[in-house]
């Protein structure tokens, strides 16, 4: 529920005088930013569960200052605007130019809000015991987006132990800035035995186009038979390529658990599956993804056994994000994937 107690209300009024040029105009070199932190989320807003977005127009200044800030659009409104503008006052460019000289431009960006927090540019923010991953250089630069999910053991002293990459797209520096942030994690001692838990990591630019993301959507494909008599359970890592939407091209199998038995299953699903996709400069771009399945005959049908549950309740789906901001783990049981030959199923 949105509590009105929390609005706040910035006016930011433009110069009449200065009519600035466009920054994407014909014949101008547009600024390049050097330094863009993400904005804080405001405490207040967060602990009543509100996400949203602020659009602002700004002026990039001939020193690659920020001049002149103006919030134009947000949603909701009175929530975000204070902290998008204070953000971007800070930022940082290599200045637009015109003829070889540096000029004064404007321009808009986009600031996201979302309680699940993204890994920005600001290498191991966070802090604590579970500092964020750092954004890979080379990634950031060429400006991809993507995404990483690790499952490891929280050991009874608070150590991180058996970390392993679930889920990466594109394949690469997302997976290793993951695994390197959540191995030097420290959690807080407790009895025995050892917790098994998962994250997964959004890696987004602070100026980030993208809003609604598609989901990654499972194919369905008959369980085997013989795992469902033995009552059998087991994983296949499977390597695949995708197209700028995200649609399977390719997969190959790169581990299974136990070997074979899924195998078939497994690149069934995956060939007719859609992962949700990698970006760059918020453009969809095809790429090579890892994606893990789960297979468990309590959770698909097989004779004999319950019919799986297609739509649980909200209270009972994992969330899709887990970061500073939400700190809450995905349990192993809750992540296991219906497989049976009913409809397409989203991975949580």
């Amino acid at each position: 529920m949105i509590r009105p107690g929390f609005a706040a209300s910035l006016l930011f009024a433009a110069p009449a005088a200065i009519a600035w040029v466009p920054c994407d105009q014909k014949g101008i070199t547009p600024p390049v930013a050097i330094h863009r932190e993400a904005p804080s989320y405001p405490q207040s807003v967060r602990a009543i569960g509100i996400e949203g977005a602020v659009e602002v127009s700004l002026t990039v200044l001939k020193d690659g200052s920020v001049g002149w800030v103006r919030v134009f659009r947000a949603e909701p409104r009175g929530y975000f605007e204070q902290a998008a503008a204070e953000s971007v006052r800070g930022w940082r460019f290599k200045p637009a130019r015109a003829n070889g000289a540096p000029i004064e431009c404007r321009m808009r960006t986009r600031v996201r809000f979302a309680l699940a927090d993204t890994v920005t540019e600001a290498a191991g923010s966070g802090g604590g015991a579970r500092p964020d991953p750092v954004y890979p250089a080379a990634l950031l630069q060429q400006r991809i987006e993507g995404y990483a999910e690790i499952e490891y053991d929280l050991a009874p002293d608070g150590s991180v132990q058996n970390t392993r990459v679930l889920a990466a797209m594109p394949r690469g520096e997302f997976e290793r800035a993951a695994l390197a942030a959540v191995r030097g994690w420290r959690g807080a001692p407790a009895a025995p035995p050892a917790r098994h838990e998962t994250r997964r990591f959004e890696f987004r630019l602070p100026d980030t186009t993208l809003d609604v993301v598609p989901p990654t959507t499972l194919a369905s494909a008959p369980f085997p038979m013989t795992a469902c008599v033995r009552r059998v359970t087991g994983r296949v890592a499977l390597e695949v390529k995708t197209d700028a939407i995200g649609r399977v091209l390719a997969a190959r199998i790169l581990s299974a658990e136990p070997a074979e038995l899924f195998d078939d299953t497994a690149l069934a699903i995956a060939r007719a599956s859609r992962l949700s996709p990698a970006y760059r400069d918020g453009q969809p771009i095809a790429a090579t993804a890892l994606l893990t399945l789960f297979f468990d005959p309590e959770h698909a049908t097989c004779p004999d056994s319950r019919s799986p549950d297609r739509d649980p309740p909200p209270g009972k789906r994992p969330l899709p994000r887990v970061t500073r901001h939400d700190e809450k783990p995905l349990i192993r049981a809750d992540r296991l994937a219906a497989l049976s030959c009913g409809a397409a199923q989203p991975v949580p």
